[in-house]
């Protein structure tokens, strides 16, 4: 089997358990893309047709805000999966490689026969929503409650990495603050951080 398609299996079983038979006919629906850095798989109008995986690389999610600023929403790395919030719909945000990127998309449609053909794919759907659901609440109430600084440990515990991989400044616009105002707090997060997994 290749890695492509393990990792793929992997992260689905982390949700629910598969037959060879549903394995198989999951994969037969997956289209396996590459994105050069800067690349927009998805922007704020298109219409949303697919449902995306990521392999390898890192994908973001964003918003213009009123002042025509962007807003990080969302990061993508390894084995995250990553779409707008409803299919057949104009988008309301876009979806942006940041470094170069190997992922899987997945047309709904062609999903959707999926889910009639075997349903279990419903609760693996399902689930990704309540997990998306819970991560976004418990950030948007971590904003409120916490410091940046802390909020910066959160981040750095969810992506350890990714702080040496992609531009300060879409971190800071992920955590809701300015570059300059990032730069203050950032080794402060960073000692939350190493307190946290020592």
């Amino acid at each position: 089997m290749p890695l492509s398609q393990e990792l793929l299996l992997t992260a689905l079983h982390q949700h629910v358990s598969l037959t060879s038979e549903e394995e198989a006919a999951f994969l037969a629906i997956c289209e396996e893309k590459t994105a050069k850095k800067k690349e927009f798989l998805l922007r704020t109008g298109e219409q949303n047709l697919y449902l995306y995986f990521v392999q390898n690389g890192c994908l973001r999610s964003f918003i213009i805000d009123q002042s025509g600023k962007e807003v990080n929403l969302e990061f993508a790395v390894e084995r995250y999966w990553i779409s707008d919030v409803a299919f057949h719909k104009p988008a309301l945000l876009s979806i942006q490689a940041l470094e170069p990127t190997q992922y899987v998309q997945i047309n709904v449609d062609a999903f959707e026969t999926l889910t009639q053909q075997h349903p279990v794919f419903n609760l693996f759907y399902r689930k990704l929503l309540q997990n998306g659901y819970f991560a976004f609440k418990k950030r948007m109430l971590s904003g409120m409650t916490q410091t940046a600084a802390e909020n910066y440990r959160d981040f750095l515990l969810k992506f350890p990495d990714l702080s040496q991989r992609i531009p300060q400044y879409h971190i800071a616009s992920y955590l809701g603050i300015t570059p300059e105002f990032f730069s203050t707090i950032k080794s402060e997060g960073l000692d939350l951080y190493q307190q946290a997994i020592s």
